[in-house]
């Protein structure tokens, strides 16, 4: 089992024996040495007895310690070399286009990364989360988790963990596979964001239990989770634990061969091959040359790449220079960022800059399009998959309606002489949802001064 916070009562004679044999000061020494003999007098026991229970320290730190990860069935196969013609990630690359259909060539770089990352993970700082998504049911997503159930080392796949599965498996070094992410409630189980924000960095741990029962589990491991559409506003997703994701979009078209559960020897070899030969003797660097483009993101967005690029460089020139490029696109692409949530940030850039409190939606939509960067008047849909137009008043609306903010017949001019009503919203509609995806920290950011036009009644 996981080790218990509190020491056993040999343990505890151990310590105040160490503070008596090894204090700092005399004064110390002196405290350690009345307290274990407090300690040898409650127990019935003299000086004598001091070896026998410090032997018995030792074999509970032994007891205490994590048992080994399980092994899997497939451990016991042979493995075989790949073609020395091939590195093992182009192997796995050709395999995955095989079975999924991904939106972009980058997207099997990254899934085929991702999934040789997960046998070396203990190696790196950080463990980026990949979330396999789609705008619709049908594109594939269960299959793209059952496939890295066959890469990926010691997986544990379900579609119904509970907060307590979650922890027992991540403190035994599973890789976790949450299929139906979409019916995780993060917005009330804050000990189920607990377990993916802890698990991103090296050293994450959480405690569980009550009084005596009381335990600190392991919780950095590698996570892959399958959702429909997008994961934050309004599904389930929390925007920093969007930034710690590798976010990949699936379409529904059909692969080009169809994914047999049990009947999978061309992943099977793989994955022997990664446990048996290609993990036990990978060189890795933990500190990789970085692309420009990806210095200059998110600090998360960067820690998320450094060990992908790492182990790409581990098998091949060629592979370091396709994982460059993903990175360079998932960055370009926005993908660590949710469409709503840049769309919140951005209306507060309008009403900060105008100084106003209400605004029409002819007139914040015509705002949006004049902002610098031109996200807005080349918007790509939410699912990033449409041709570029400006962004439309209906999708203005549905991106907002499911966060509760709605149209209201607004007054621009406060009633003044010449004013003119029309359908718009408060600074009040937005508050709520400001406090809770853009933060103090992200309003600091976005706080810079932004192009927007004057704010006038249609």
């Amino acid at each position: 089992m996981t080790a218990m916070a509190k020491n056993t009562p040999s343990q505890h004679f151990r310590d105040l024996f160490n503070r008596y044999i090894a204090g700092s000061t005399e004064s110390e020494r002196a405290e350690g040495e009345k307290a274990m003999d407090r300690w040898l007098r409650r127990h019935g026991k003299s000086r004598i007895d001091a070896p026998k229970v410090l032997l018995q320290a030792a074999r509970d730190d032994e007891a205490a310690k994590p048992p080994p990860p399980p092994s899997d069935p497939r451990d016991a196969g042979p493995a075989q070399s790949v073609d020395p013609g091939y590195t093992v990630l182009d192997l796995i690359c050709q395999r995955v286009e095989l079975y999924l259909v991904f939106s972009s060539p980058h997207e099997y770089v990254a899934y085929t990364l991702w999934a040789t990352y997960a046998h070396v993970y203990e190696f790196y700082q950080h463990a980026p989360r990949l979330v396999i998504t789609s705008p619709t049911s049908g594109c594939g997503k269960s299959r793209g988790l059952r496939v890295l159930d066959r890469l990926v080392a010691r997986p544990k796949m379900s579609d119904n963990f509970t907060t307590a599965t979650l922890y027992d498996n991540a403190n035994d070094r599973r890789t976790l596979l949450v299929d139906e992410a979409d019916n995780l409630d993060f917005d009330t189980r804050g000990s189920l964001r607990a377990v993916f924000n802890s698990g991103y960095e090296k050293g994450g741990m959480f405690p569980r239990g009550v009084g005596k029962q009381r335990r600190e589990y392991r919780t950095f491991v590698p996570l892959a989770m399958a959702s429909i559409g997008v994961l934050t506003p309004p599904g389930t997703l929390p925007p920093p634990l969007m930034r710690r994701s590798i976010i990949l979009s699936m379409q529904k078209r059909r692969p080009k061969r169809r994914f047999i559960t049990g009947n999978t020897p061309d992943l099977d070899a793989l994955y022997r091959h990664l446990t048996s030969i290609w993990a036990p003797g990978v060189t890795l660097n933990p500190d990789p040359e970085l692309p420009d483009e990806l210095l200059q993101a998110d600090p998360s967005v960067v820690d998320d790449w450094r060990p992908l690029i790492s182990v790409a460089d581990a098998c091949s020139p060629a592979w370091g220079a396709l994982a460059r490029e993903a990175a360079v696109f998932f960055v370009q692409s926005g993908r660590h960022e949710d469409p709503v949530v840049i769309l919140l940030r951005d209306i507060r850039i309008v009403f900060d800059a105008e100084g106003v409190d209400r605004i029409v939606i002819k007139a914040l939509v015509t705002a949006l399009h004049e902002m610098e960067d031109g996200r807005w008047s080349e918007f790509c849909g939410v699912q990033r998959n449409r041709t570029p137009h400006k962004l439309r008043e209906s999708e203005l609306r549905a991106m907002l309606r499911p966060l509760g903010i709605v149209t209201h017949s607004v007054w621009p001019g406060k009633g003044k002489s010449g004013d003119h009503s029309g359908k718009g919203y408060y600074r009040s509609d937005f508050e709520a949802a400001w406090r809770a995806y853009c933060g103090e920290e992200e309003e600091a950011e976005t706080g810079k001064p932004a192009k927007v036009v004057a704010l006038k009644a249609p």
